[in-house]
């Protein structure tokens, strides 16, 4: 991908998770605590399911593992009445913009000649202002 291309990918997943507030999972799993929340049986899950009552303990167990599938819990969902929402956050309150310019090699040689130029007094100090402009103002 170029760089506009990441630029426009980039703005677009920090403008995705604005809305984001990780939460922690419950100590049971999401399904069996928004079962419970609702007041649902087992039984009752089951019988929208079509499947048996120990399938829908074996969904909770298995949800609570990480062993689940999305399309299991996507149709779980559907029968609490509930959108499955799976995202990708950035740790530590960090950005995607962060990341990216963690892994970037170009900002990692830029970073690497500034040090060698800083290392003999004749540093430019704008690294900051480059990192900023690859990450927002792509060429066209």
């Amino acid at each position: 991908m170029n760089a506009k291309g990441r630029v426009i990918a980039l703005k677009s997943l920090e403008a995705g998770i604005q809305s984001l507030n990780p939460v922690t999972r419950p100590a049971h799993g999401w399904l069996r605590a928004v079962r419970e929340a609702l007041g649902l049986s087992r039984r009752t899950i089951a019988n929208e399911m079509r499947v048996s009552v120990p399938t829908v303990q074996d969904y909770e167990k298995s949800e609570k593992a990480d062993t689940i599938t999305l399309a299991t819990l996507r149709r779980y969902a559907a029968v609490l009445d509930c959108e499955l929402v799976v995202a990708l956050v950035p740790r530590g309150g960090r950005s995607f913009t962060n990341l990216a310019t963690a892994r970037d090699p170009e900002i990692a040689h830029l970073r690497a000649t500034e040090h060698s130029m800083d290392l003999e007094n004749q540093g430019s100090g704008d690294l900051p202002t480059k990192i900023k402009e690859r990450y927002s103002n792509p060429l066209p």
